[in-house]
C-alpha cells in the first residue's frame, strides 16, 4: 500500500474512518493561511489537516478523534513528519477534552461528519465517522465556545444547506462569522461552505468563492493555486 504524497509530507489513511479528500485538503489550505500558538484538529481522521497546519505554522497542534484505529494511524503519520515535536494525537472526545482544558486554543479546525439524515452504515466505525453520533452539530457550538481562547478562531467545512442553520446555532453560543469561502464543484453548483467564527461580531465579514473543477477530469487553475503549497502535481 502506497502513501499519499504531498510536497513536504506523506501519510496513510487506510485505517482511518475519514479518508483524505477534497473537503479536508481545502479546509487545511484555508486554515493554514494564519499562524497560531496552539491549534486543535477536532475529528482528525488520519491527521491530514493537522499536518497541513504544521507545514505552514510554528505552533503546536493537538489532534483528537474518538476512533482508536484512526488515532493510531495519525500518530504514525505524525511520527514520520518533520514536525513531530509539534504534533500530538489523542483518542478522546471533544466533550472529554473540555473537562480537562478550556479557553486555550487560538485555532480550532473541524471537517465533521454531516450525513445526518442518510441511511446509516452497518459498519459501526464508518457510521460514527459519517453521522453526528459522538458530537452532533447541535452540541458543537457550545463545545467550541468552551475550548476557544478569547481571540481564537474556529474553522469548519459544511454542506451549503447545513451551513446556514449551523451559523445560527453558533450565533446563540456567542460565536460570530468573520469570514466564509463558498466552494463550487463547477461554476454553477455550490457544494460546501468553509466558515470562520470568533467571539467578535462583524457585520461586514469577508465572503469569497472558489471553484474546484472546470470539468470532471481537471481542476481549475484557481484551485491549483490555492492548494499549491501542498500538492505535488494537481491537474
Amino acid at each position: 500500500m502506497r502513501p499519499f504524497k504531498f510536497k513536504q509530507f506523506e501519510l496513510y489513511d487506510h485505517c482511518s474512518t475519514m479518508k483524505i479528500g477534497t473537503d479536508g485538503v481545502t479546509l487545511g489550505a484555508y486554515s493554514s493561511r494564519n499562524d497560531f500558538k496552539l491549534a486543535l484538529d477536532l475529528g482528525t481522521g488520519c491527521g491530514i489537516i493537522a499536518l497541513m497546519l504544521a507545514q505552514k505554522s510554528g505552533g503546536k497542534i493537538i489532534a483528537i478523534d474518538v476512533d482508536l484505529p484512526s488515532i493510531e494511524q495519525t500518530k504514525s503519520n505524525f511520527a514520520k513528519s518533520k514536525w513531530s515535536n509539534r504534533l500530538s494525537a489523542r483518542n478522546i472526545s471533544a466533550q472529554q477534552l473540555l473537562t480537562e482544558v478550556g479557553g486555550v486554543f487560538d485555532r480550532i479546525v473541524s471537517n465533521p461528519p454531516f450525513f445526518t439524515n442518510s441511511l446509516k452504515s452497518l459498519n459501526e466505525r464508518k457510521m460514527s465517522a459519517r453521522h453526528n453520533i459522538n458530537l452532533s452539530l447541535q452540541e458543537l457550538p457550545a463545545i467550541v465556545e468552551g475550548l476557544l481562547s478569547p481571540d481564537g478562531v474556529f474553522d469548519i467545512i459544511l454542506p451549503v444547506d447545513i451551513a446556514i442553520n449551523f451559523e445560527s446555532k453558533m450565533y446563540y453560543a456567542g460565536l460570530f462569522i468573520k469570514e466564509e469561502l463558498v466552494l463550487y464543484s463547477v461554476k454553477e453548483k455550490p457544494i460546501r461552505k468553509i466558515m470562520s467564527f470568533s467571539r467578535h461580531y462583524n457585520s461586514n465579514y469577508n465572503s469569497g468563492n472558489l471553484i474546484i473543477r472546470k470539468n470532471t477530469n481537471h481542476h481549475t487553475q484557481e484551485y491549483i493555486n490555492y492548494t499549491a503549497d501542498f500538492f505535488l502535481d494537481l491537474k
